[in-house]
Formats: structure tokens, sequence, C-alpha cells
């Protein structure tokens, strides 16, 4: 028996990919449908056995700002962009030096908006604002 030539091979390769593609790729190429105006957007999206489904989730709405201070607006500009006002105002009372670490590794973990300058006027207004707070019983 005589081995099969290259350009046999060649072409039954070919054609079998030809064959996978047009059986994996299916379906019509028409253009979607338009959604028509006001209609609420699919819940779902099933495409070749995979199913999406969109849910809906309610935000806390935090417009909030950091209390006023001295360097209240350096710490709104520089936090804000991150995290929101309630997340800096219910963190555990910290020391300065702790303050100081945290607002470290934003800047050099996180590559938070933090100029090696702006630290201790950062660290002082959370540390100034901690001590006007009542100490929790405890």
């Amino acid at each position: 028996m005589r081995a099969p030539s290259l350009a046999a091979i060649v072409l039954v390769l070919i054609a079998g990919s030809l064959f996978v593609l047009v059986a994996i790729g299916g379906g019509s190429r028409d253009a979607p449908k338009p959604v028509a105006a006001g209609a609420p957007p699919a819940r779902s999206v099933s495409v070749n056995g995979f199913a999406l489904t969109s849910t809906a989730v309610d935000l806390p709405d935090d417009a909030a700002t950091y209390p006023p201070g001295p360097h209240a607006d350096l710490v709104n500009q520089r936090c804000l962009s991150c995290h929101s006002a309630s997340m800096g105002l219910t963190q555990p009372r910290l020391t300065a030096a702790q303050w100081a670490a945290t607002v470290e590794k934003m800047r050099d973990t996180y590559h938070a908006p933090i100029a090696p300058g702006d630290v201790p006027a950062i660290v002082s207004y959370f540390t100034t604002l901690q001590a006007s707070k009542p100490q929790p019983a405890g």
C-alpha cells in the first residue's frame, strides 16, 4: 500500500477544518433586529448553551465628603477618588504611625494620587478626626 501524498493530507486537513468551522459557526449572519425604543434591556442572553443573566444591584448613595477640618480639602481630593467617605470615617481608631503606614501603602501598592509631602497632612486629618470622636465602650 502506498502512503498518501502530502497534497492529499493537506486537502483532507483543509476539508476537515472547514467542516468544523461550519459546524461550530452555525447561526444566521443576519443583522440583529433593532430593539424597540423604551423597551427594557434583556435580562438574559443565551448562546450555544451558555446563558448570561443580568442582575440589578442597588449601591448605597454615598455622595458625602469628609467633615470640615484642617486638610479636609486635600483628603477629599486624594481619598475620594478610590474610597467613599463612609469607608474612611468607619475605620478603627489607628495611631499616627498606623495611619502613615496605611497612606504609604495606598501610595506605593495601589498608586494612589498622593504626593509624599501630602502624607503628613492626611495622617494629621484622620488622627485629629478620630481623636475628636468618643472612644467606643468595651
